[in-house]
């Protein structure tokens, strides 16, 4: 059975090459948050998961590692929170800069996220614009 697992593990090697990881459960968060990163990255390679659990499996995988992650804490909180712990838990991949990008108000969430090793923390703004500039600057800083 290890066996297998680990063949499956090299076979996908090169297919799971990705720059930029966006996990978000709402479809139109995630939508504008890849427009977002393909503006001030046209050539990034863009995956984008509902469910966390997936994506961490996912991000386990890739090789090479994701160069960003955007993580949209979603509902419930603990999801959000619970990838963070596991990336900066994992020797490979706790140099992935991991940005959270949220509607929520909760300053426990900032703190929350800033404590188990959050590299950024954007509360979306109201209008379209302003989010996608706040991602933009995000991307370009990280990406290039």
């Amino acid at each position: 059975m290890e066996d297998n697992k680990e063949a499956t593990a090299a076979g996908l090697k090169g297919l799971l090459e990705v720059d930029v990881l966006v996990i978000d459960d709402s479809d139109a968060s995630a939508d504008l948050t890849v427009l977002a990163v393909r503006d001030a990255a046209p050539h990034a390679k863009i995956v984008r998961f509902h469910d966390a659990t997936k994506a961490l499996r996912f991000v386990f995988l890739a090789e090479p590692i994701p160069k960003l992650v955007l993580l949209e804490l979603g509902h419930p909180l603990q999801q959000g929170l619970h990838v963070i712990e596991r990336l900066r838990s994992n020797p490979r991949l706790r140099a992935i800069p991991v940005i959270v990008l949220t509607a929520t108000r909760d300053q426990s969430a900032v703190e929350a996220s800033h404590a188990l090793g959050a590299d950024g923390f954007i509360t979306k703004p109201d209008t379209r614009e302003d989010y996608c500039s706040q991602v933009k600057a995000i991307v370009e800083r990280w990406l290039h």
